[in-house]
């Protein structure tokens, strides 16, 4: 019996000692450290996603489970999210999305299309407007 006993601890030991190499093996990389750390875990990615939601004024995200619902994948393609970001946690995805959005956000729209928005408006509105335009140009002037 005592010799069965040390063989099992004997392997305990040596199961512990790859898992542990294996591990620090697989933190060596960004990923390997981000996956070890529970980054793609689904508390993590729903985190993540909340966060989204409330930055960017979006609607609540769905709730990820244990596999990713095409719900999930529906809300992230709508909405232009980075599966690497959300799955993982990658900041290269977050900076790119970013940098996307500031993009479609900072287009002006041309004088063309500004003159035809105004043409549009009624006589009582293009007045209103006109005077908002004069006040803002006096005050800068100034």
């Amino acid at each position: 019996m005592a010799k069965a006993k040390k063989e099992s601890t004997g392997r305990t030991v040596t199961r512990r000692r790859n898992t542990a190499r294996r591990l620090s093996k697989r933190r060596e990389s960004p990923i390997g450290r981000l996956s070890t750390d529970g980054a793609s875990s689904p508390r993590n990615i729903n985190r993540r996603l909340q966060w989204l939601a409330v930055e960017w004024r979006l609607d609540a995200p769905p709730r990820v489970g244990r596999t990713l619902s095409e719900a999930v994948a529906d809300y992230c393609q709508r909405h232009r999210i980075s599966f690497d970001w959300m799955l993982g946690g990658c900041l290269i995805g977050l900076k790119k999305m970013v940098d996307e959005r500031r993009g479609r956000e900072t287009q002006m729209p041309t004088a063309e299309q500004i003159g035809a928005r105004y043409a549009q408006l009624s006589p009582e509105d293009q007045a209103i407007v006109t005077a908002k335009i004069k006040r803002i140009l006096a005050a800068r002037d100034q």
